[in-house]
């Protein structure tokens, strides 16, 4: 129950700021809301505790963000240690982590973060160009400051490197100090991380169809932990794949999940099985891969998708 109050109220926070959202229901989904805005796009697993996200799901949600150029986030309450405080970024794989607390300030309030957790402690960012000429300003010499801050010299020359951290602390009095701030924000949400996208094939099913899609001229990613098996892409047509041995119950859900989840990455969806009749699932269509065998190439595919959800659509308003 913790935990679906949580996303409930990660999704109310979004929502009034005016994101528009989609959420998913699927144990062990890389994320659990994606989220439009303006001029930006969030992928977001929320955990109770941030610790439970396991590299696989980091991995995926870095894959998508990168895919999409989005930016992932995690909305947890704890680590298996403590509570999340407020106003401090966590990080989990590369990814960052907050409260929903510090999300709200950040979303609603453009406030952004400078702390962040590390092993040890708190620390933060300074700029390290002003720290120098606020050092020489007011006349001290490295030797001198390193003094007042109970640090070493070459922890001083790293800071105006910016080659170095500096603990919550450090950083507090140097404010005090200089009467200056000097602690430069995290921008939590135009984060850009590194991917891995040669992610290889987990049946012979999805090898087949991923070497078809790449023959066909559109370039594939593999997803694990996701509702579909793989994004794939031919110019700024993005399509939400879907892949199965045949229809399920668990197929249906899945392709509901991907129908909303392409209105908010504005993507198509599509669903390649094995064995099964050409149907619509909530606008996504579910096609046997002997159709995909047919097709020539990307083009070809983008306008059989497009043609059989119209075909759907007027047979809906015949009946």
């Amino acid at each position: 129950m913790e935990r679906e109050k949580l996303i409930r109220t990660v999704e109310a926070i979004l929502r009034s700021t005016g994101y528009k959202t989609a959420r998913l229901d699927l144990r062990g989904s890389c994320f659990e809301i994606v989220a439009s805005g303006l001029f930006l796009l969030l992928f977001i697993k929320v955990v109770v505790n941030i610790d439970t996200v396991t590299e696989e799901q980091a991995e995926d949600l870095k894959r998508l963000a990168s895919f999409f150029k989005a930016s992932p986030l995690i909305v947890g309450l704890r680590t298996k240690n403590s509570e999340l405080e407020e106003g401090v970024v966590y990080e989990r794989f590369g990814v960052y982590a907050l409260s929903p607390e510090t999300l709200y300030h950040v979303i609603a309030e453009s406030e952004l973060p400078a702390i962040f957790a590390e092993r040890g402690g708190f620390y933060v960012r300074i700029n390290g160009k002003l720290l120098r000429e606020l050092r020489e300003k007011h006349g001290y010499s490295v030797n001198e400051l390193a003094r007042i801050l109970g640090v070493s010299r070459k922890s001083i020359l790293n800071y105006e490197k910016g080659e170095q951290a500096v603990s919550l602390d450090v950083a507090v009095r140097l404010e005090e100090l200089f009467d200056e701030p000097l602690a430069e924000p995290l921008d939590v949400l135009h984060s850009r991380v590194e991917a891995k996208l040669d992610v290889v094939p987990e049946t012979p099913l999805e090898r087949e169809i991923f070497e078809r899609l790449r023959h066909l001229g559109l370039g594939v990613v593999k997803v694990k932990r996701a509702p579909f098996n793989a994004i794939s892409k031919e110019n700024e047509f993005k399509i939400l794949t879907g892949i199965d041995e045949k229809k399920t119950r668990s197929t249906v859900r899945r392709a509901e999940m991907v129908a909303e989840v392409g209105k908010v990455v504005n993507s198509e969806g599509v669903f390649i099985l094995q064995r099964t009749r050409t149907e619509i699932v909530e606008d996504v269509p579910l096609i046997p891969k002997k159709s995909l065998e047919e097709v020539r190439d990307a083009d070809e595919l983008i306008a059989l998708i497009e043609d059989l959800k119209k075909e759907i659509k007027r047979r809906l308003l015949a009946e």
